[in-house]
């Protein structure tokens, strides 16, 4: 029994040594630290800049490539899911203005933190990475008449960055939503022209205009010949595209990649292991004659398991604000299919997943309105419709409208339009006896 326990006892100690050793060897092999390089020598870095003014005060952020990044800092902070946002604030008012950095990524990273997960090398080079890091970061506050600027180091986004910047004046709040591209990683809204897609958009000037033309877009999305209806187009978005995508990036919402080499290995990895892919593709439904202008999927803890969404352009304009019509479904697991071998599967209550959605949006803070209309499958127990993979589904047949602006505005102010009623809308109280 004791030869026992000393045996244990000795593979724990090995065990520890072990991974002792493994640690110290991975400082040791940590890449060293390189000679930064100033932001404006950086070659193409300001190419996606984005500005934006208010009165008396304008803002610019930039978002730096991968490789960008490792020149600007000496080090690869994406290889730590670190994404350095570099802002600029010109202040020509009265007061003094205070960057609320917890605004633009809740779970940001510390300058020195930031430091410290790339320290390599002696104990005086690591002093030295802190003492830059430091330096690099954007220092409150913005002083008027100046102009004061530096980094804030948020978690990796790639595609597109919604960049919300929160100045916090004497009395007033200065908010700004900006969408940043970044290079890098290859979806389909990058392939697509959505200024030029039709050679001109019918724009809707009245309400019922909008109401009926919402009504007799199609009721769901098709194969690629056209001649088989898949998933119900149960959502539309009204405004400008910088709202849309700074309301739904924020709320955890990602670009999917287009299936190529890369992607689809990633993928592999993903379904064998059970892990997260915040990009993984997804397959192509078609509207209007093509496939969807953009995919997005807010991802869970499994590939098997996520909230996905496709969308489209529309042909029409709602008073100069920009319209989108969508399908989103939520996976609920993978089965097997002749065609594709795996397919997900999903759960058929489209209409919770729908409001869901609605829910989801209205804690971004730029949705200010919605309300339904009709035009979308109904699809019930009695009869119901499939999707292509062929699941089945069941709707009330109605889509969910949804109005953005780059203004902030609270859960309990948002405009419940008197348009077509559901009974399955039971969120927050927002049913209120309808």
């Amino acid at each position: 029994m004791n030869g026992q326990v000393k045996s244990s006892v000795e593979l724990a100690r090995s065990l520890v040594l072990g991974v002792l050793a493994t640690l110290i060897l991975s400082a040791c092999s940590a890449p060293a630290w390189k000679k930064p390089v100033p932001l404006g020598e950086v070659p193409g870095v300001m190419q996606y800049a984005v500005t934006q003014t208010q009165d008396d005060v304008t803002v610019t952020v930039v978002v730096p490539t991968k490789e960008q990044t490792s020149l600007i800092f000496g080090t690869s902070l994406y290889n730590d899911h670190i994404q350095p946002v570099w802002v600029e604030v010109d202040n020509q008012g009265k007061d003094p203005l205070f960057l609320l950095k917890i605004g633009m990524d809740e779970d940001y990273f510390s300058p020195l933190e930031a430091s410290y997960q790339r320290h390599s090398g002696s104990k005086e080079t690591r002093h030295r990475m802190d003492l830059f890091f430091h330096q690099m970061s954007f220092t409150n506050p913005a002083l008027p008449g100046e102009v004061t600027s530096g980094w804030v180091f948020t978690n990796l986004d790639e595609g597109i960055k919604a960049v919300n910047i929160d100045l916090l004046g004497d009395g007033r709040l200065y908010t700004y939503s900006l969408v940043v591209k970044v290079p890098g990683l290859v979806v389909d809204v990058a392939q697509v022209d959505l200024d030029n897609i039709y050679s001109e958009f019918t724009d809707l000037k009245t309400e019922q205009e909008l109401k009926d033309t919402l009504n007799s877009l199609p009721c769901c999305t098709v194969n690629k010949k056209g001649d088989k209806n898949g998933d119900p187009l149960n959502v539309v978005f009204i405004s400008a595209r910088t709202d849309i995508f700074s309301a739904l990036i924020r709320r955890d919402w990602h670009l999917t990649e287009v299936t190529y080499g890369a992607s689809a290995w990633k993928t592999i990895k993903s379904f064998m292991f059970g892990t997260r892919y915040r990009y993984s593709p997804i397959s192509p439904l078609y509207v209007f004659g093509r496939p969807q202008d953009m995919g997005l999927q807010k991802a869970r803890d499994s590939i098997h398991l996520r909230n996905h969404m496709r969308i489209w352009r529309a042909p029409y304009n709602y008073r100069g604000e920009e319209i989108y019509i969508a399908q989103i479904s939520r996976d609920v697991g993978v089965k097997f299919n002749k065609r594709t071998i795996t397919t997900h599967a999903i759960d058929p209550d489209v209409d919770d997943t729908r409001n869901g959605l609605l829910q989801d949006l209205a804690y971004s803070q730029s949705m200010y309105a919605f309300g339904y209309v009709g035009g979308s499958q109904r699809s019930t127990l009695e009869d119901t419709y499939y999707n292509l993979t062929p699941d089945p589904y069941y709707s009330d047949g109605l889509r969910a409208v949804m109005f953005f602006a780059g203004r902030p505005t609270t859960v309990d102010k948002v405009e419940i339009l008197d348009w077509e009623k559901t009974k399955n809308l039971k969120m927050l109280d927002w049913d209120r006896n309808r």
